[in-house]
């Protein structure tokens, strides 16, 4: 090769070199948009809720074991709910998704099926108003989470 070549071989060169560090930042900083992100897979969850009572002193405290459940929208759930408490019938019920159960005896398990379609962080409790003096402590969160 002469001399004359060698510039135009490296003007290419670089040309080529600087072309391809470009697209290498270029793709290290982009990212897929929402849309394109692969969607949550419902499923179906089965859990298990315990309504239990433990004496404290002179009192009986009552709470919701687990106390946090967590869940994918459009997952299909199957919750068994257990009351633990021997001396008082209590209810079930997550207002916001109109899940609710009939009274629950002491010892006994209702199973609830429902479709956690909303996205959100809800309540749960104890639907029998005076059930006992801790009513309104009778409470856990239901957590929904998005699916995007």
């Amino acid at each position: 090769m002469n001399r004359s070549g060698w510039p135009v071989f490296s003007v290419a060169f670089l040309v080529v070199l600087f072309a391809l560090g470009g697209g290498y930042v270029v793709f290290q900083r982009y990212t897929l948009p929402a849309s394109a992100t692969a969607p949550a897979t419902p499923e179906v969850r089965q859990l298990a809720l315990y309504l239990h009572a433990f004496e404290a002193g002179d009192e009986t405290v009552r709470h919701w074991i687990p106390s946090l459940i967590v869940v994918n929208a459009d997952d299909s759930v199957i919750l068994r709910v257990t009351n633990l408490d021997p001396d008082k019938t209590h209810g079930f019920s997550i207002g916001a998704l109109n899940v609710s159960v009939p009274p629950i005896p002491s010892g006994r398990t209702v199973t609830v099926r429902f479709v956690a379609s909303r996205p959100g962080i809800y309540q749960y409790g104890c639907t029998l108003t005076g059930c006992a003096r801790d009513h309104g402590d009778q409470t856990g969160q239901f957590v929904v989470l998005s699916s995007r």
